[in-house]
């Protein structure tokens, strides 16, 4: 995949592509959006933005680490740039360790249509996806609900959940049990 230069289309006219040196200020911006409390810190801006340079990094290698197999995405809708997809493409599941959305662009379907296109890929190789979202501040449960995703477990301050194509074992297994109260 890494002679790969193209992109891929998702629902929702969406695209794709594997990111580039020259998204890195994107993906820096976008980082820096989706975690606001690392502002409440004291200290100058440039302070600040080193601080927030220093974890973008090290979240850049511990998914390094952690995802080896992971290939790191930007996702496009009509050109712009929206947000970042990145997933760990393992050979049991794929894990969707990264998405995000810029603000301004949320509420559109924009991840629900990139979640769609990743079950249709996933259900042609009929592997589960996986994910983790956080217990507070986030909807993400809900959205990943409705589109088909099971809690398989409660790791404070995470749930963790899953989904799979409908002729995969697991299928059955995640629809069959009564589920963890919201």
């Amino acid at each position: 995949m890494a002679g790969f230069t193209g992109s891929f289309t998702f629902p929702g006219n969406l695209k794709v592509r594997f990111t580039t040196p020259s998204d890195e200020t994107f993906l820096l911006d976008l980082f820096i959006e989706a975690r606001p409390w690392l502002s409440w810190a004291e200290g100058s801006p440039d302070f600040l933005r080193t601080l927030y340079e220093q974890q973008y990094r090290t979240m850049r290698a511990g998914l390094e680490s952690l995802y080896p197999e992971h290939v790191d995405l930007v996702i496009e809708k009509s050109g712009d740039r929206v947000g970042r997809l990145v997933v760990d493409l393992g050979y049991a599941d794929w894990r969707v360790s990264e998405l995000q959305i810029l603000t301004h662009a949320r509420g559109k379907g924009i991840g629900s249509d990139v979640l769609r296109g990743l079950q249709m890929s996933a259900g042609t190789l009929m592997l589960p996806l996986t994910l983790s979202t956080p217990m507070v501040g986030s909807h993400g449960r809900q959205v990943y609900e409705r589109l088909g995703f099971r809690v398989t477990a409660v790791d404070p301050p995470h749930f963790h959940m899953a989904w799979a194509p409908p002729a995969h074992p697991l299928h059955a297994a995640l629809n069959a049990s009564p589920g963890i109260p919201a």
